[in-house]
């Protein structure tokens, strides 16, 4: 009897009962209204996360000490690999992925239980029925259809080791990042389903839910940023973004999310919005189990997804599930889903929002569309036909201007309605600006629309950003004594005083960078091939290239057999400005399965990207090199994009939002 089977299948299935039982507790305690059956159900929702916790602890031991017994390490894993790397085989494979998924949701949703229930009186029990029910929609997965504990039927020395797309230290952090931001959809879905069973459509669901959109919008999109990063310097293409369908699948839970946060906004203010915002936070778990469905189904070809199997149309069920629900769910509480105000001028900030999220919502469409698009096609005529970059690019690239635009317009816009001076007052410097860098632009050369369009954009968007941070900043100065205090100590006084707002709008910035460098690496990308020997050059956009010899150097771990690497010296004027290293990575069990080496050299202004298609017994390498401008800012933009909103997420010190007095409902103005 292997032991370790033992202890991670038999957690499997204590987790599963706790979580059965907390179903069941939860909607015994809405019938009965018993305050110890719920009590009894938010202590079995933490019971189960304990022993989904005890499983990923198993299945991890049995990673590090290479038992081969399991099936699942003897596939993902070998004895030469290095302790960090059996860490991250372990959610590198379908069914190690999905514990990990179910790992996250159970310990989320013990968190829910612990610290948000307590003070959610109206809907306590009724988020405990569904936390059981969707604890138990995962595990039953995992323990049966999935499962990472299965015992192999071979007697395996050494194991298969890592899918040698996958051995590089990005799978530390990008797999197990935007699996978590996936889970982290449930939690929101369990509070706004609860809200609809009670009824309670006012502001107190927004209230606790806020954080925890905030946290998986955060952490997705920190997961898809990484994602970005790993595809460039992985995968050897010289691109970020391949509109991949499971990339799509990560990106679509996003959208929604990002549309919510927004929305959110005029529902408190306002009161508007109600049925909209319920159907944004069901639509991301949805678009998140669909996602887990694409991947596991075979249904779509990519380099992320895993082999056919049950699970894919299990998932398929569960989104089914989810969709009938949910509608269900909305139509049953349409009459309390009435807005409580109304529109007052089209030139307001709830008016930009609204369309705000419309944008999003049509690019969201597009994106499912275009990815789901080979299936129908073959279920129609019978031939798969591929949705390219090319079509995102031309459908969803005029959207994200129009999107990056319209956050400079709600960012001026005042709630409710604005005199007609009050809005030229306001547009006229950012206008005056945008076009004054539009001209400038273009008499340096920016001739492409769609670059002119989204750079013209971009900066509309940070001057409109920086004259809200200066005149928040001038207002810390005068309530500190007179104007006396420092200008920086003045700017960061303002994310004491509302994390929410500036937090946000640091997002808004990132956004306008990440624009910026995104837009210029795919426009103005310049790339060549070249056939060049030992010692000969080629060149190329200005700069000359020299193969500086092939040679090769033995693997030590990670089933990594050698790797080839051919140096190239990079000069220009005959100065020698860096050394690129571009090769081949070659694995003892995937002989067929060579792995690109990135050779790169990243400044403010450009990448140089290089990576070797192949070479020949002469010493002849076929390289590719692409100069990238300005990618370096997509980073950048990223990193102050996720800033923004950790800062975001912290807990505001600022007073709560409050309802306009005039769209108040009667009963709440008494």
């Amino acid at each position: 009897m292997n032991v370790l089977a033992t202890v991670g299948a038999s957690a499997v299935l204590t987790a599963l009962g706790a979580s059965i039982f907390a179903g069941v507790a939860g909607v015994a305690a809405v019938r009965t209204r018993r305050g110890d059956l719920g009590a009894a159900g938010r202590r079995a929702v933490v019971v189960a996360a304990i022993f989904v916790t005890l499983a990923i602890g198993t299945l991890a031991t049995a990673l590090l000490r290479d038992d081969f017994s399991l099936a699942y390490v003897a596939s993902v894993s070998s004895a030469d690999m290095l302790p960090h790397m059996k860490w991250a085989a372990l959610y590198s494979s379908q069914a190690g992925s999905l514990l990990f998924w179910t790992w996250v949701t159970a310990v989320l949703l013990a968190v829910l239980a612990l610290r948000t229930l307590p003070r959610m009186a109206w809907g306590a029990n009724h988020a405990v029925a569904a936390s059981g029910i969707v604890l138990t929609a995962f595990l039953v997965a995992v323990a049966f259809l999935a499962s990472p504990f299965e015992v192999s039927r071979f007697d395996f020395a050494d194991g298969r080791g890592l899918n040698p797309l996958l051995v590089d230290r990005g799978m530390l952090v990008h797999p197990p990042m935007l699996l978590a931001g996936l889970a982290s959809t449930a939690v929101p879905f369990v509070i706004a389903g609860s809200a609809l069973v009670v009824g309670r459509t006012d502001d107190a669901w927004i209230r606790v839910a806020r954080p925890w959109v905030l946290f998986s919008w955060v952490v997705l999109s920190a997961g898809n940023f990484l994602g970005a990063w790993w595809a460039y310097t992985v995968l050897g293409w010289g691109g970020f973004w391949g509109w991949d369908p499971v990339e799509n699948s990560a990106l679509l839970p996003l959208l929604p999310l990002t549309a919510l946060l927004h929305s959110m906004m005029v529902q408190e203010r306002r009161g508007m919005l109600k049925s909209w915002n319920f159907g944004l936070v069901l639509a991301a778990f949805a678009l998140a189990v669909f996602g887990t469905f694409n991947v596991r189904s075979g249904l779509v070809a990519s380099v992320h997804s895993f082999a056919q199997s049950e699970v894919g149309p299990y998932f398929l069920g569960l989104v089914g599930l989810t969709l009938a629900a949910s509608a269900g769910l909305m139509a049953w509480r349409t009459p309390r889903l009435r807005a409580e105000g109304d529109f007052v001028s089209l030139a307001s900030r709830e008016t930009t929002l609204v369309v705000n999220n419309y944008v999003l919502i049509a690019i969201a469409l597009v994106v499912l569309g275009g990815t789901l698009f080979p299936v129908f096609s073959e279920l129609i005529n019978g031939s798969r036909i591929t949705v390219g970059p090319p079509f995102y690019n031309q459908v969803a690239g005029p959207l994200l201007i129009v999107l990056i635009t319209l956050i400079t317009v709600g960012t001026v816009m005042p709630w409710r309605q604005g005199a007609t001076a009050t809005l030229v007052r306001r547009f006229r410097a950012p206008v005056l600006v945008t076009v004054l860098a539009g001209v400038v632009l273009a008499v340096l050369g920016m001739h492409d629309p769609f670059a002119l369009a989204t750079t013209c954009a971009a900066v509309a968007v940070v001057t409109v950003t920086v004259r809200e941070y200066a005149i928040g900043a001038r207002g810390v100065r005068a309530s500190r004594g007179g104007g006396v205090a420092s200008w920086p100590g003045a700017f960061f006084g303002l994310f004491e005083r509302d994390q929410r707002r500036y937090g946000g709008y640091l997002v808004h910035i990132g956004v306008a960078i990440i624009a910026i460098g995104a837009m210029a690496s795919t426009v103005y990308q310049q790339q060549t091939r070249a056939s060049v020997g030992t010692g000969e050059s080629f060149e190329f956009a200005g700069m000359t290239f020299t193969n500086e010899g092939i040679f090769q150097r033995a693997g030590v771990a990670n089933g990594i057999d050698s790797e080839v690497i051919v140096p190239l010296s990079v000069s220009r004027d005959g100065e020698v400005i860096d050394h690129l290293e571009p090769g081949s990575r070659l694995f003892v069990n995937f002989s067929g399965q060579p792995m690109t080496i990135v050779g790169l050299h990243s400044t403010l202004t450009h990448d140089l990207y290089a990576f070797v298609e192949g070479w020949d017994e002469n010493g002849v390498a076929q390289v590719q090199v692409f100069v990238n401008p300005l990618l370096a800012w997509l980073w950048i933009g990223g990193a102050i994009y996720i800033v923004g909103g950790l800062i975001a997420f912290a807990p505001s010190r600022a007073p709560s939002t409050v309802r306009d007095e005039a769209t108040a409902p009667a009963a709440a103005r008494a």
